[in-house]
């Protein structure tokens, strides 16, 4: 009996045993250390969780004083760990794998919820630094917000940054700017990705939606507002923007979405980032969209459009001869013009690919090389209408390094604009262009109070349009441009940092060189406060359309059917000049004989083309003059020695100013020069505790020789209206008695009147310039330098951490002026901010990655404005003069966007609405109307 029952007892020891061995190899054991992103320094009380798929937790653990976790008897599988702390932000590390009876080390790094509110940023001084303590304003959109919204193009991140302007001109296209001074097709905001300068080459425009990069391989969005010319060199006089991307020697993971929304929006991503070794890791990712554009009917289109359908022979006859040969286009290619002017093509796609490897050669020397390219179809806004981009490709190449304290880059930006043409004329558009850039780049202390950063640049710059943009001067627009700067930061105590820097940059095609200070002082008592004070000066070299453009600009606007047309031409170095040998000037006339004879701008040439012009507005009215009474009125003059009292008028088509015109006072359009901005600002930036930052930054700036966007360089010439009404309508009266038998005076001098009229609204001809003027009457457009313009602002935002979970915040943003008028060529000019005096803006987020939810409300107002941009005007809300059209109306939108982790592993479904009420607007003049844009995206992660 006792035999048995020992026997029994061990054999149910056995079984336990054999239970509890097959219970351990089921089951495994995760342990790790979570540490402070920051400090390294292990977190002590961190919640440490196991989730399942579907978030349902399996096992959990505290850690200890150092940091350390140990969580056993977790089932096999694949989980994610979900590290969790007070005053720290969530963070989720996925794909941690545990296997059968053994220990898998998984630890966690987590930002303290203050980082969140000062981030390191580089773009402000070069280096690394808290954004607090940056000697300029700083804003950054951070890796997690553009995770969590899905959208078309990058600047979607930015609407509610401080201080940024944003004209909408489509589903993706958008011009971006600083503190105002936007423009239709504008480069203004200096604009890098992982320090390449992204603008399209030669060109200087920024497409944001060519950047090839994902918003799954961004890390982060800096913007520092205010001039930058100091260490970025030219064209930096409003701010820097810089995209930053993700090191594959950082991060790994594979990551796959696809979208759909309104506009018949389909988008679909995807990128992977992986380790090839240790120390060498690659990374991969593309992405494919298509849309319905917003619609939009441009009247200039429309009208080429019916001439091109209804008299082709007039189109043809209207045309510009080539430029390179100074003879007519042939037939086949009048003909394809014809049949692409004003057709748009609202089917919007774009494609684009990115590739980088990064190699971690040595502890100081590591490498990255990187390339990628973007295709895009659609439309583009530019300073002479529309163009209909069709498989336009930016692409570029990138090597860069760093070894110890130095940096060295070299990189080649390329264009080729595809079967891109404009629409108002259907002419092709030609952009083969290409930039190199070569950087280098060092940093050294001098003991522990004073740090140098300096460097060179050398960029070439290599325009290629097949004289489609460049036209005559398509052999002679290269240029280089060579910069070297040099800034150092003092700090005589502690809390003081005294900031300095000089640049010194070449431009091959001006004259003098160009230097720029900046000088600063920084207080920041803590790291938690700072005070600035600073000086900058920078500055805007001239692009290659200011320098080289010389483009037909189609026919200009109402007076098209006649046979006027407007012309873009760049001053360039030289200039333009409107007088002869013998310093008279021209006109060019449609009502004319042969256009390209020169006329001498006199009284008497004008009133006999305006007759002319008149007997053409009558002809094509269908009520045509009689000879007889076209014969006399080419009679009166030379007989009439009241005449010379009919004095000269000049109309600029643009702008809508009629102003009297006096030959002698006519000036030559002077050679380009650069533009310069001083600015001045006090700012603020500190964080209270640890919850709440508040941001406030007063500025003021001069810029002089600010560069204009395309305005009228050769008015139209017409009679003062009311002195010829008065000369011809009593002439004219009984004449056409005399002519009809039984016509009273009356009705005769009604007539006369309406003769007269008519006749004051047609202009004679148009000033010419030698040597410049084509095989057609063309108005002028080109760029000139203005006088000085003074301005000032001041841009407050905050951001409050309710909870670990909520934040809050809001911006606002005010500009004295939002027009100016300038003297010009003894006339006033108006110049247009094409920006708001007053936005703001504001955001409720909320985000957990414990539930997986994470939502977002903005809000966002502009106010009215005034536009002024090439053809692009609306003045009507600032003066009485011009009635060129309303002015860009105020607007308030409500954006929305949701996102939720699914049950499935890695799987997120994430909803962004912009415009959530549907609310139409328009963000510029000549742009469609903007309404609701939803988007859902499902996104897998790996």
């Amino acid at each position: 009996m006792m035999m048995r029952f020992r026997t029994g007892l061990l054999a149910m020891l056995m079984l336990v045993w054999c239970a509890g061995v097959l219970a351990a190899q089921e089951t495994g054991t995760i342990t790790g250390r979570v540490t402070d992103v920051e400090t390294q320094a292990g977190i002590n009380g961190a919640t440490v969780q196991v989730v399942t798929a579907g978030n349902r937790s399996v096992g959990s653990a505290v850690t200890d004083a150092d940091g350390q976790f140990r969580i056993g008897n977790v089932p096999v599988g694949t989980y994610s760990l979900l590290f969790m702390m007070v005053g720290y932000e969530d963070d989720r590390v996925p794909n941690v794998r545990v296997v059968a009876g053994e220990t898998t080390i998984a630890g966690g790094m987590l930002r303290t919820m203050a980082f969140q509110l000062n981030p390191l940023v580089i773009t402000a001084s070069k280096k690394p630094e808290k954004a607090v303590e940056a000697p300029a304003r700083v804003e950054v959109v951070q890796e997690r917000e553009i995770a969590e919204r899905p959208t078309t193009t990058p600047v979607e991140h930015l609407r509610t940054t401080p201080g940024i302007d944003v004209i909408t001109t489509g589903i993706q296209s958008t011009n971006v700017v600083a503190r105002g001074f936007n423009n239709i097709f504008s480069g203004a905001l200096h604009t890098l990705t992982d320090y390449r300068a992204a603008r399209i080459p030669s060109l200087h425009v920024n497409f944001l939606h060519f950047v090839p990069q994902i918003n799954d391989d961004m890390s982060r969005m800096e913007v520092v507002l205010g001039p930058g010319a100091a260490l970025y060199g030219p064209n930096t006089a409003n701010g820097v923007l810089h995209i930053l991307t993700k090191s594959p020697l950082d991060e790994q993971h594979t990551t796959f979405s696809v979208a759909g929304g309104e506009r018949s929006l389909f988008h679909v991503t995807g990128r992977t980032s992986q380790l090839l070794s240790p120390n060498f890791g690659f990374k991969v990712s593309g992405q494919y969209m298509r849309a319905d554009e917003w619609e939009f009917s441009d009247t200039l289109e429309v009208r080429a459009r019916q001439l091109a359908t209804a008299n082709p022979a007039q189109f043809d006859a209207q045309q510009p001869w080539n430029p390179e040969t100074g003879q007519p286009y042939p037939a086949d290619v009048l003909a394809q013009r014809r049949a692409l002017v004003g057709i748009r093509d609202f089917d919007l796609t774009r494609w684009s690919g990115d590739v980088r490897a990064d190699w971690r050669a040595t502890e100081n020397l590591t490498l990255v090389g990187s390339g990628g390219m973007t295709n895009a179809t659609g439309i583009e806004l530019t300073g002479i209408g529309a163009g209909q981009t069709r498989d336009w490709r930016y692409s570029y190449a990138q090597l860069r390094g760093t070894l110890g304290q130095w940096f060295a880059q070299t990189y080649v930006n390329m264009s080729n604009a595809g079967d891109t043409y404009l629409l108002r004329t259907g002419a092709p558009i030609v952009d083969k262009s290409k930039v190199w850039a070569t950087q280098l780049q060092h940093s050294a202390a001098l003991g522990t109070a004073v740090d140098f950063t300096y460097g060179a640049d050398y960029i070439k710059t290599m325009p290629a349009t097949d004289g489609t943009i460049n036209g005559r001067r398509e052999d002679d627009d290269d240029y280089d441009e060579f910069g070297g700067y040099l800034q150092a930061t003092a700090r005589p105590v502690s809390v003081i940092d005294l900031v300095g820097a000089i640049r010194y940059d070449k431009h091959s095609h001006l004259p003098d060189p160009v230097w720029s200070p900046r000088a600063g002082i920084v207080f920041h008592p803590n790291d938690s406060h700072s005070l600035r004070f600073t000086y900058n000066r920078a500055f805007s070299t001239p692009t290659s359309l200011n320098l080289f453009l010389d483009i037909d600009a189609g026919p200009l606007g109402a007076l098209g059917p006649f046979g006027f047309r407007a012309h873009a031409f760049a001053p360039g170095q030289e200039g333009i000049t409107f007088r002869d040998g013998q310093g008279n000037l021209g006109l060019s006339s449609p009502f004319r004989g042969n256009p390209t004879t020169f006329e001498p701008v006199t009284a008497g040439n004008v009133y006999q083309l305006q007759v002319n012009a008149l007997a053409a507005a009558a002809a094509a009215a269908g009520q045509p003059i009689s000879p007889q009474l076209l014969g006399y009125m080419r009679t009166i003059l030379p007989q009439d020695p009241q005449f010379g009292t009919l004095n000269l008028h000049a109309l600029d088509p643009i702008a809508g100013v009629r102003t009297a015109f006096d030959p002698v006072d006519f000036d030559d359009v002077p050679g380009i020069e650069e533009s310069t901005t001083s600015s001045f600002e006090v700012g603020y930036k500190g964080i209270l505790g640890d919850r709440f930052l508040f941001a406030a930054d007063a500025w003021w700036s001069k810029q002089k020789n600010f560069t204009s966007p395309l305005i009228a360089a050769t008015p139209l010439i017409l009679l003062n209206p009311t002195a010829l009404a008065q000369f011809l309508v009593p002439r004219l009266t009984p004449v056409i008695m005399a002519g009809s038998p039984g016509m009273s005076q009356q009705q005769a001098q009604a007539i006369a009147t309406q003769l007269a009229t008519t006749m004051a609204q047609i202009p004679g001809g148009v000033i010419a310039a030698p040597g410049v003027q084509g095989a057609v009457p063309e108005l002028l457009l080109t760029y000139v330098n203005f006088g000085e313009i003074d301005i000032n602002g001041f841009d407050v935002s905050a951001t409050a951490l309710l909870s670990d979970h909520w934040q809050v915040g809001g911006s606002f943003s005010w500009v004295s002026d939002d027009h100016f008028k300038v003297p010009l060529a003894g006339d006033t000019q108006f110049v247009a901010l094409n920006a708001p005096t007053k936005k703001a803006s504001g955001h409720l987020t909320y985000r957990s990655l414990a539930s997986g939810l994470n939502g977002e409300v903005r809000v966002r107002f502009n106010d009215e404005f005034p536009a002024n941009s090439a053809g692009y005007v609306g003045l009507e809300c600032v003066t009485n003069d011009v009635a060129t059209g309303p002015c860009v109306e105020s607007f308030t939108l409500v954006d929305l966007n949701l996102g939720y982790r699914l049950p499935v592993t890695g799987a997120t479904i994430q909803l962004n609405i912009t415009n959530l009420f549907d609310e139409k607007y328009r963000s510029f003049v000549g742009t469609p109307d903007i309404g609701r844009m939803a988007i859902v995206r499902l996104k897998y992660d790996i």
